[in-house]
């Protein structure tokens, strides 16, 4: 069989051969590419974004790769329909699958599959929902911060509404290209009621995630983790819900004041004048609400982490929190959940096909910070009998993101559309 992957980031196997080593940190992506790389009647060819010069050439014998300019986020490059046109017509794949719905130039590979008369072989993946993430952008945050604007904001013309545009044009080329496609792949109920409803005769196929390889390796511990620490996944903009967790970590600290609160990334504060000019609106606002909570000496950022790096992070914790506005089925709850890790998670997008409450984990209202520091208290309470609630979700996440039985399921997905 031919296969065409399209993505918007390179494969760590290509990485390695173009960087001349493995620059990232790792993708879930690379283990399912390494999957498909070992299967000997399959000849597979890259298109993928890269931000460097324009690049093609060969991996193997029986994989080739091209890459193309990924561009803003938000815009879309006509200029793109063509190229992948002429890709497709040159390799003659009996399969395409283009990886994710949120960017500009899977509209693009749509309308070249159109153009080729391709798209009854073309399957298209749901990663995240531009289109829905939009209405749940800034939930929790006051009007009078997402219309305001630093100096960063006013240059980049990218306050919290500009951002929240942004997200809305994407989600506009979203619904065009699934309104386009004749096969969708997804994995939770809340990702088939948003396909089935922008495009009901599309053919929806399920096939659940396989995620980093560092993360099928070890089991939290309780006497092993930091005792009443928290460790949760992103402050990188307000759908990851950071401004929740801090009201709720200073509720969680009048019952445990020894708390700490650790996630990666680059801390939001700013220590002076050069760099409050750097400071977006809503890294302001955060560093108020720490001010206002008393939460300085509370919450560390830890800078970008590789996967080994998580991994021990996840394990150091005594319960891991996702308190997004809105998600499908997060990346960051199955690494922990893969590991045994305590979890409280927001009742957000595919979040409950993912971990059952009360059994394998916590779930609470998305928009109730009190019941996320309810349910982080009741973590701590459990002491070592939170290793069971983590066994539990371990168990189910071992189900959910089994290598083996998700690399089987895309290649019969793929032969389906095949024939």
């Amino acid at each position: 069989m031919k296969l065409l992957w399209v993505c918007n980031m390179m494969p760590k196997a290509l990485r390695e051969q173009v960087c001349g080593a493995d620059s990232g940190g790792g993708f879930w992506l690379d283990h399912v590419f390494g999957g498909l790389l070992e299967r000997q009647e399959l000849t597979i060819r890259v298109l993928c974004g890269y931000d460097g010069e324009l690049l093609q050439g060969s991996l193997s014998e029986r994989c080739s790769y091209a890459t193309f300019r990924l561009g803003k986020r938000h815009g879309y490059q006509p200029q793109l329909e063509g190229w992948f046109a002429r890709q497709f017509r040159d390799f003659a794949p009996d399969a395409i699958h283009i990886w994710g719905t949120e960017f500009g130039h899977t509209l693009a590979a749509l309308r070249g599959g159109e153009q080729t008369g391709m798209l009854e072989r073309t399957v298209v993946s749901i990663q995240g929902l531009c289109s829905v993430y939009t209405d749940h952008y800034a939930e929790g945050v006051p009007v009078s911060v997402q219309r305001g604007a630093t100096f960063r904001d006013l240059l980049r013309q990218d306050n919290i509404l500009q951002q929240r545009q942004k997200f809305a044009i994407r989600g506009r080329m979203e619904v065009e290209a699934l309104q386009l496609a004749r096969h969708v792949i997804g994995r939770t109920d809340w990702d088939r009621a948003c396909a089935e409803k922008i495009n009901p005769h599309a053919q929806y196929h399920f096939c659940n995630e396989t995620l980093r390889q560092p993360f099928y390796q070890d089991s939290w511990q309780y006497e092993a983790c930091r005792k009443h620490s928290i460790f949760a996944p992103s402050c990188s903009y307000p759908v990851k819900g950071f401004h929740y967790l801090l009201e709720a970590l200073a509720q969680v600290l009048k019952t445990f004041p020894d708390a700490q609160l650790y996630l990666p990334g680059e801390s939001p504060v700013a220590e002076s004048a050069r760099a409050r000019l750097r400071q977006s609106s809503y890294q302001r606002y955060l560093q108020k609400q720490m001010t206002q909570y008393g939460l300085m000496d509370k919450v560390h950022f830890l800078g970008s982490l590789d996967a080994g790096q998580m991994r021990q992070n996840y394990l150091s914790a005594n319960v891991f929190v996702l308190p997004s506005t809105i998600e499908n089925s997060p990346n960051s709850l199955g690494e922990a959940m893969l590991l045994g890790v305590p979890c409280v998670a927001s009742d957000v997008g595919g979040v409950k096909n993912l971990m059952t409450h009360d059994r394998e984990g916590f779930i609470y209202q998305s928009t109730a910070p009190y019941m996320l520091a309810h349910y982080i208290c009741r973590v701590f309470r459990m002491e070592n009998q939170a290793q069971t609630l983590g066994a539990a979700a371990q168990t189910h996440a071992r189900k959910t993101h089994d290598p083996d039985a998700n690399l089987q399921a895309l290649l019969e997905i793929y032969q389906n559309i095949a024939g």
